[in-house]
């Protein structure tokens, strides 16, 4: 088997891989262990494969060794404080093993390469930034709602990028979606509301609409009543579209970067 044949297998198990535990995670915000498991000994399997053609040197052994730490160190502090799922984490890892090195000669690489997974990991993360920009074009038709809304103008400015209006009616019906305006009964029976920039990833979207399910009921707060709520997407989604650039674009950033800011030639 020669050497291209086998990047390009790697590629296709990683498409496959990827995109498969990316549908998991979307319908289900789950993915049952033993999968991880198997695409881990599949990525490993090819690796060893083509460290037997290419030969233990050790250029190949410090790519391997840093790619699984960047993978380790990156995703067990986003894992630790809550930023990434177990399901994030362990697709990093996958990956980081799958792909110690470039795959293909994308259109920019830097003339000093670097382990692929931390190129994946910058395009991955400029790719979630373009989220915040999507809900400032959907929410500028919402800018008198928001203007004349009681809430700390902090709050405001921050709500146009991270989320969206929405009748708690309408929300009781979504999946995955979190409020950011949150409503509590107090003990003496009044509504006390909080607002938030976040939710945690251990947080259950159906709890909520539990909670308000029941005040609605209590006539505490009318079903039709805007509250504001951000998108549960799942960083898989993103990982897959950096991933994909990657291969195609590569390290357009860095080399950005170092042309055009540090005016370093490093492309």
């Amino acid at each position: 088997m020669q050497l291209a044949e086998i990047s390009y297998l790697k590629i296709a198990i990683a498409l496959c891989f990827l995109f498969y535990v990316t549908i998991l995670d979307l319908k289900y915000r789950e993915v049952e262990p033993k999968i991880w498991l198997i695409f881990g000994i599949i990525s490993a399997l090819f690796t060893g494969i083509e460290l037997s053609i290419y030969g233990l040197s050790f250029e190949k052994i410090l790519y391997l060794t840093a790619s699984v730490t960047i993978a380790l160190t990156v995703g067990g502090l986003a894992y630790f404080f809550n930023l990434f799922g177990g399901a994030d984490f362990f697709a990093l890892l996958v990956l980081a093993i799958l792909h110690p090195w470039y795959p293909t000669k994308p259109a920019f690489m830097l003339k000093i390469s670097m382990p692929f997974i931390l190129v994946v990991l910058i395009n991955s993360l400029i790719a979630s930034i373009i989220m915040p920009f999507l809900n400032l074009l959907r929410n500028i038709r919402y800018l008198k709602v928001l203007y004349e809304a009681k809430m700390p103008f902090r709050y405001k400015l921050a709500f146009l990028l991270l989320g969206y209006p929405i009748s708690i009616h309408k929300y009781l019906s979504t999946k995955f979606v979190f409020p950011l305006i949150l409503y509590e009964k107090t003990s003496e029976g009044k509504l006390r509301v909080r607002y938030r920039f976040s939710f945690s990833i251990d947080e259950e979207h159906y709890e909520h609409q539990m909670k308000l399910r029941r005040l609605v009921n209590e006539g505490l707060i009318d079903k039709n009543t805007l509250i504001w709520v951000t998108q549960g997407i799942p960083l898989l989604v993103f990982l897959t579209f950096g991933y994909v650039f990657s291969l195609i674009v590569g390290d357009i950033i860095l080399c950005y970067v170092f042309t055009y800011i540090l005016k370093i030639s490093a492309c």
